[in-house]
């Protein structure tokens, strides 16, 4: 398996850098964790890899072949957000800083990675389960409902919290250039 390194990964490594350096370290493990996931589900489903790419918004892993059944699909795309909580789980009862940094880092990193937004896990997991059981131009009306949805609630609550208590615009920034790249790479 090959793993590509954009330089939009680089730029997410150096915000979150001088953001919260504090928070790095333990930003890196919840995502390899939750990589981790992905890779080993893809093992036991015995479904080869051709890529891991790492880019500004997070990890895109590239089969070597069509996956086998939407169940597969659903079972791959659950497995990041499952590793990601049992290692939450795990350091629950640990009170060490990096117990709890790494805690906070992987139960957000778990739930925002189920959020039904088109290519997160959770949109994967939708679109999966719609298309077995709606067929696929069902299922992508109602993922894109979701994923415009999902995105417009977080662009207003950042909208609000950023007006509110002057915090959270990288939530809008990520929220905006996460509705350009759903719905702008759609109309192309």
């Amino acid at each position: 398996m090959r793993i590509r390194i954009t330089p939009g990964a680089f730029l997410l490594v150096f915000v979150i850098a001088l953001t919260h350096s504090a928070l790095l370290p333990a930003f890196l493990f919840a995502a390899a964790i939750h990589e981790c996931g992905h890779i080993l589900a893809a093992r036991v489903l015995g479904i080869r890899l051709r890529a891991l790419e790492l880019d500004l918004m997070g990890a895109r892993l590239y089969p070597a072949a069509p996956l086998p059944s939407y169940r597969a699909e659903a079972v791959l795309a659950a497995a990041g957000p499952a590793a990601s909580l049992l290692l939450a789980l795990f350091l629950l009862p640990h009170g060490t800083p990096f117990a709890r940094l790494s805690l906070t880092a992987t139960a957000a990193f778990a739930l925002f990675n189920l959020l039904p937004i088109a290519g997160f896990d959770g949109g994967r997991i939708l679109s999966a389960t719609l298309c077995a059981r709606l067929g696929a131009r069902a299922a992508d009306r109602i993922q894109g409902a979701c994923s415009y949805l999902t995105l417009l609630f977080l662009f207003a609550l950042s909208s609000c919290c950023l007006l509110r208590y002057g915090q959270n615009l990288a939530l809008a920034v990520l929220c905006a250039s996460l509705f350009a790249r759903t719905f702008l790479q759609q109309e192309k």
